[in-house]
């Protein structure tokens, strides 16, 4: 039994071994990655073993900031072929080259997009789906370790290797980085090593530079960043108020201070990730618009400070001298800040709001809670308002 054991290890270390350093992989890794830059994924797809291997190699793309999905063949005749769309790339998984679902998708594939691009990932070099494809990715063709020589399992290692060489690739060409890496895995084992890996940049809890890459990425990708704007509900309020100049500090994409500038005589909006929205328009003469961090940014004197989820994103380290620097700036200040866990783990300080009002308090006495709402009126989900 022990011979059998070793047997079995050595032939699958050999059909490792035997995998084809020619094959095009920096190839097909430009190719994904040009579909990734264009808006599109990899669309992976195979049936039984091979299909299982399709979606360990998806979820570790997707790991390494690859978008890619599996798509079952015979789901695919019924309605699914239409996530794929025209910058899209597909990866064909067939040991034999010949199976017939997987056949029958590449054509249904290339009938409804008929330049897509396709890989196989195939045993059979000389295949019809080998013959059919872009690239080929060839395994190597190494006869099963089974004593039956019939279920798949070093085809299925070589395969799986296969996907972890494009993997390494993907990662070395693209730059991916540590810091990458751990806004995709913010918990577990990974997520704590990918933090530590990375000295210069802290783990979430105070990474300014993380967070300011992850706001980056809304302003330019996210549509309710793009849209939705906290502090615009509170303008008819702040309109009552002795306000001559207001300064918005963590200004997101900036329509409540493009909307204020028609109301107040000057307007200083601050935010550490510049907005499309701001930086695409004409500016009014009285708003001035300071992408930096606001802790190191110079507050202008004025009648006001406002921000709208902005608090819970700082360190609770830098909240104290934060709120003196802006106290001492203007006499009106109004904050609103969401006292809930973001989705996204963004927010750094989860507190109620009798706890986020003392924090104020051991500044200055006047502070008050103007208000507390509820997001989408969930009481899970208060929103309170901090004013002086």
């Amino acid at each position: 039994m022990l011979k059998m054991i070793q047997d079995v290890l050595e032939a699958e270390a050999n059909a490792i071994r035997n995998i084809p350093s020619t094959n095009p992989f920096v190839e097909c890794v430009e190719l994904f990655l040009e579909a990734k830059r264009n808006g599109g994924k990899l669309v992976i797809s195979g049936v039984g073993k091979a299909g299982e291997v399709g979606k360990k190699i998806a979820v570790t793309f997707c790991s390494i900031g690859l978008p890619s999905v599996v798509l079952h063949p015979l789901e695919a005749q019924h309605g699914d072929l239409g996530l794929l769309t025209c910058n899209d790339v597909l990866l064909l998984i067939s040991n034999s080259g010949k199976t017939r679902e997987i056949l029958e998708l590449e054509v249904l594939a290339k009938r409804l997009i008929p330049t897509v691009k396709v890989v196989a990932l195939t045993g059979k070099y000389d295949s019809e789906l080998a013959d059919r494809s872009d690239f080929v990715l060839w395994t190597g063709d190494p006869d099963e370790i089974c004593p039956l020589g019939l279920t798949p399992t070093t085809s299925t290692t070589t395969m799986s290797v296969i996907g972890d060489v494009l993997s390494a690739l993907v990662v070395h060409l693209s730059g991916y980085s540590h810091q990458d890496y751990a806004l995709r895995h913010h918990s577990g084992y990974l997520g704590e090593k990918s933090r530590l890996n990375n000295p210069t940049q802290p783990s979430i809890e105070g990474d300014q530079l993380e967070l300011r890459h992850v706001y980056e990425t809304l302003h330019k990708e996210n549509h309710d960043f793009q849209t939705n704007n906290w502090m615009l509900e509170e303008l008819p309020y702040l309109q009552t108020l002795s306000i001559d100049s207001i300064v918005e500090i963590g200004c997101g994409n900036g329509r409540f201070a493009l909307e204020a500038a028609n109301h107040f005589k000057s307007v200083t909006a601050i935010d550490w990730a510049a907005s499309p929205i701001m930086t695409s328009s004409e500016l009014p003469d009285n708003l001035n618009y300071i992408v930096s961090d606001v802790s190191q940014a110079n507050i202008p004197t004025s009648s006001a400070v406002v921000s709208a989820d902005f608090f819970e994103h700082i360190t609770t380290s830098q909240i104290l001298p934060l709120v003196e620097k802006l106290s001492s700036a203007a006499p009106i200040q109004y904050h609103k800040i969401a006292c809930y866990p973001d989705s996204r783990g963004l927010h750094l300080v989860v507190q109620s709001p009798e706890e986020w009002l003392a924090m104020f308090k051991q500044i200055d006495e006047s502070f008050v809670i103007h208000k507390i709402e509820y997001r989408r009126g969930r009481t899970d989900q208060p929103v309170v308002t901090i004013a002086r």
